[in-house]
C-alpha cells in the first residue's frame, strides 16, 4: 500500500516542524510559568511518537522509491 504523497508530506511537516516546536513550548511555559508538569514524561511521550512517525515515514519513503 502507498501512502499518497501529500499525506506524506503532511506528516513529514508535522514530525519535523510540529511536534518539536509544541514541546519545545510546553517545556519553555512550564519553566517560565511554573506550572508544575511532570516534563520529563511530557517530553518522552512526544519524543516517542516522533520516532514512531518517522520510522513509518522511512518506510513508507522506502517502499514508494522502490516501486
Amino acid at each position: 500500500m502507498k501512502l499518497p504523497h501529500k499525506l506524506y508530506e503532511i506528516l513529514r511537516w508535522f514530525n519535523w516542524i510540529v511536534l518539536p516546536a509544541v514541546a519545545t513550548l510546553i517545556s519553555g511555559l512550564n519553566s517560565a510559568w511554573n506550572w508544575g508538569l511532570p516534563i520529563e514524561p511530557i517530553l518522552t511521550t512526544f519524543g516517542a511518537i516522533e520516532t514512531f512517525i518517522g520510522c513509518v515515514l522511512g518506510i513508507a519513503k522506502i517502499s514508494n522509491d522502490g516501486e
